[in-house]
Formats: structure tokens, sequence, C-alpha cells
């Protein structure tokens, strides 16, 4: 089944929060620390810890 432009970039915004993709921290995460995280992803520190909590819920 195909999928609209619409739905590929509701499906592409899902899984983005601060332009971070999921999977990439993920991986990343457990590698990293907060401050290496927020260059490689060129967000703020406050911004990886947000996403860890939310990661971890």
């Amino acid at each position: 089944m195909r999928q609209s432009n619409k739905e590929m970039f509701a499906q592409e915004a899902n899984r983005r929060l601060f332009s971070v993709d999921f999977h990439d921290f993920l991986e990343k995460e457990s590698a990293l620390n907060d401050v290496e995280l927020s260059r490689e992803f060129h967000i703020s520190v406050r911004d990886v810890r947000t996403l860890r909590r939310k990661l971890h819920q």
C-alpha cells in the first residue's frame, strides 16, 4: 500500500523530537554522555535530559 506525502510526513514527524531521530539517539545513548550527545545532535544538554526522560517513561 502506498503512503501519501502527508502520511509520510506525519510518520517522520513522529520519529523526531527537538529535530533528533529517536532511533539514532537510542543507538548512541548508551555510548555517550549528555554533553557528547548534545554536541552530536546540536541540541542543549537540557534537551538531551528531556529526551532521556521521555524515552524511559
